[in-house]
């Protein structure tokens, strides 16, 4: 009955945690070129104040948008 007791808990606080990561605000992170960068932005503060989550777009040109890496 213990084991059994355990098992249920453990699985519900599993659930628990992964959907309240679920909707947890994420931040993406990204950089490229300048020319559509205001675009960009007015796109990504539209996006965070409808879902919460945080776009960082850097204007180092298209050249170093590709150099760049991301992990």
């Amino acid at each position: 009955m213990k084991l059994m007791r355990s098992i249920i808990v453990n699985i519900i606080a599993m659930f628990s945690l992964t959907a309240m990561s679920a909707f947890a605000a994420t931040s993406l992170t990204g950089a490229g070129a300048t020319f559509p960068a205001p675009v960009y932005a007015k796109w990504a503060d539209s996006y965070q104040k409808q879902t919460g989550d945080q776009i960082n777009y850097q204007w180092i040109g298209s050249s170093g948008g590709v150099k760049t890496d991301y992990s």
